[in-house]
C-alpha cells in the first residue's frame, strides 16, 4: 500500500474540504487504501505525483476517480423508516387540493445509488393509489460521485435488496429478472425521479422550492463550516413550511436559528 507523507496528507485534506467541505483529518488510513490501487494503476508512486497529475488532466476524470474512492455511498431500501412514516402519516394528509396547486417536489441531496429516491417514489405512488391526495410528485437525486449516480439512473438493484422493500410494493412496483439477479423499478417510477451531479456546498441553478428535503448521513464529513454553509444552503432551497430529514445520528447546531425542530432528525421552515 502507498503511504502519504504529511504533507501530501495535508494538501489531500485541504483540497477535499475546500471543494466539496469533506473533512478527512481522522482518516489517513481508509484514504491511502482507497487511494493506493488507483495510483498504482497510474504507475504513480506518491500522492503528490497524482495530485499534479490530476490538476494537468483537462478531462476531469482524475478528479472523478478522486472523489468516487473518497466519499462513503453507503445506502438501501427504506433506511431509517421513521423518517417514512413521519412522511405517510403526518406530511402528505396535511396536502389539500384548495392548497397545493404544484407538483409535491422532493430532493434526495446525497442520494447515493438511488435506493432513497426510489422508496419514496414507491411510498408517494402507493399513497395516491390508496386514495391520498397529491397534486402529483417530483424526485430529484443529487450526488458527488458519477459512479453512483450513473447506478441510480440504472435504477438496478441485486434481488438480496428486495428483502428490505415491503412485499406489497415489491409485487406493484419491481421487476425481477431471475436470470441476471436483480430488479428494476417500473417505468412509471423511474420517469418521476431524476438524478445529476452536484456539489451540495455549490447547489446548481434552480435548485429550490421543495416541500421536502431528506439530506441524511451526510453532515457527518464535514467540518462545522461547511456543515453551517450546507444548511443554510438547504434552507434556501426549501418552500415555507417545508421539511428537512437529517440523519438519526445528526444534530443541527443550537445556534442554527433557521430550522424549527419538530422531532429527532426531523425540522420544518
Amino acid at each position: 500500500m502507498i503511504r502519504f507523507t504529511g504533507k501530501e496528507f495535508e494538501l489531500l485534506t485541504k483540497y477535499m474540504n475546500e471543494h466539496y467541505g469533506i473533512d478527512l483529518s481522522k482518516k489517513r488510513v481508509i484514504a491511502e487504501c482507497r487511494m493506493s490501487q488507483e495510483m498504482e494503476k497510474r504507475g504513480v508512486t506518491s500522492l503528490k505525483q497524482y495530485m499534479d497529475m490530476m490538476e494537468a488532466d483537462r478531462t476531469g476524470r482524475m478528479r472523478a476517480t478522486l472523489l468516487n474512492r473518497l466519499t462513503t455511498n453507503y445506502t438501501y431500501f427504506m433506511r431509517e423508516p421513521k423518517h417514512f412514516e413521519f412522511l405517510e402519516q403526518k406530511i402528505l394528509p396535511e396536502i389539500r387540493p384548495e392548497t397545493a396547486k404544484a407538483p409535491f417536489r422532493v430532493w434526495s441531496a446525497g442520494c447515493s445509488s438511488g435506493e432513497e429516491c426510489y422508496t419514496l417514489a414507491m411510498l408517494l405512488q402507493n399513497y395516491t393509489d390508496g386514495g391520498g391526495w397529491l397534486p402529483s410528485f417530483e424526485i430529484l437525486g443529487t450526488d458527488l460521485s458519477e459512479n453512483v449516480i450513473g447506478k441510480a439512473k440504472d435504477g438496478r438493484y441485486p434481488l438480496s435488496e428486495l428483502d428490505a422493500i415491503p412485499p406489497f410494493w415489491q409485487q406493484k412496483y419491481c421487476r425481477k429478472d431471475k436470470e441476471r439477479g436483480d430488479f428494476t423499478i417500473i417505468p412509471q417510477l423511474r420517469e418521476k425521479v431524476r438524478f445529476q451531479l452536484m456539489n451540495l456546498l455549490r447547489p446548481n441553478a434552480g435548485i429550490d422550492r421543495f416541500d421536502l428535503i431528506l439530506c441524511r448521513n451526510v453532515m457527518i464529513y464535514f467540518d462545522d463550516a461547511s456543515r453551517k454553509k450546507l444548511i443554510e444552503n438547504l434552507y434556501r432551497a426549501l418552500k415555507p413550511g417545508g421539511y428537512l430529514f437529517v440523519g438519526h445520528t445528526e444534530l443541527l447546531p443550537r445556534d442554527h436559528e433557521l430550522l424549527t425542530y419538530v422531532c429527532p432528525a426531523i425540522y420544518r421552515k
